[in-house]
């Protein structure tokens, strides 16, 4: 793991490319229309590592993704065990965790690396040492404001040549809730950073407060401007079964087959499929699983080597 330090001074990648820079020959598209044609069916896709979600969704270059949801139903665990998934297929991942310090999200991630709660030493200094080359952290905690965040996704990607950027969460980089155009502004210049560096950006946001945390929210319920959802590629609500956990604290598990979490893919612009997926949260591991029997998933963070088997 790697630090981005807050005190790097990103001016140099504060501005958009000037325009001339976009005006290219349309016979240099050449490439790319041959491979929209004649892609090999079975080109390496990048996924998530539900099973349930293959041949539905792959994480394509210079897309923006929207992880939405409730408060404390998720989100960023959601998006932590994704960023493991990534990495695990040799990606590379910058997370700008701006509620959480680098050390919590780093140790959130290594209980979902092991599949296990109770970590050691030799463990945290194995998969530490798995994900240089792999994983940055932005180096800020707190507010901050569109120019920078976008200087330092741009910065990430000239340095460190990397492929997926988190920003956690939209709050953080504009603070009003009412503001509407900034909100537009901002969400509108991730999809033009996306086109022009090839990264895919993942942007956590909430939504708005329903009647009750029961009911499963929807793309028109992101909290902000509506122009949010129309802006980018992918649209995921992630959605936590609070009536169950409830009734499981009171000894009833009638519902225990019920899942404890639903992941909702409300938009894919350049996909065919929508639609959700049931998963079963082990608190343990922090992991999200396909089925209530599902045992966590050990990460591969030395060859051949399962996190499961360094020294717990």
């Amino acid at each position: 793991m790697h630090l981005i330090p807050d005190s790097i001074d990103f001016s140099a990648y504060m501005d958009e490319p000037p325009a001339e820079h976009r005006v290219v020959p349309a016979s240099s598209m050449l490439d790319a229309v041959i491979d929209h044609f004649f892609k090999p069916a079975d080109a390496p896709k990048v996924q998530m590592g539900w099973r349930k979600t293959h041949g539905d969704f792959e994480f394509r270059p210079a897309e923006v993704s929207l992880w939405a949801g409730i408060n404390g139903h998720g989100k960023s665990q959601v998006v932590g065990q994704v960023s493991l998934d990534l990495m695990d297929q040799d990606q590379r991942v910058c997370v700008a965790s701006l509620e959480m310090a680098p050390p919590k999200v780093m140790a959130r991630m290594a209980r979902q690396a092991g599949g296990r709660l109770d970590v050691t030493i030799p463990f945290l200094k194995t998969f530490h040492r798995w994900t240089d080359n792999r994983l940055w952290i932005y180096d800020h905690v707190g507010t901050t404001d569109p120019r920078t965040i976008l200087a330092v996704i741009r910065y990430a990607v000239e340095k460190f040549g990397v492929q997926h950027f988190v920003v956690d969460n939209l709050a953080k980089v504009v603070e009003r809730e009412d503001d509407y155009n900034a909100q537009k502004s901002f969400v509108n210049s991730l999809c033009t950073v996306a086109k022009d560096t090839g990264v895919h950006v993942h942007l956590v946001l909430h939504v708005k407060k329903g009647q009750s945390e029961h009911a499963v929210p929807g793309k028109f319920d992101i909290k902000g401007s509506g122009a949010i959802a129309d802006l980018v590629d992918n649209v995921w609500i992630v959605w936590r079964n609070k009536a169950k956990e409830e009734e499981f604290r009171e000894g009833n598990h009638e519902h225990a087959d019920d899942p404890d979490c639903l992941l909702k893919l409300e938009k894919q612009r350049h996909g065919e499929t929508e639609g959700s997926y049931r998963l079963w949260f082990h608190p343990g591991s922090m992991q999200y699983l396909e089925s209530r029997h599902d045992r966590p998933k050990a990460y591969r963070i030395e060859p051949g080597i399962t996190g499961a088997e360094v020294e717990f």
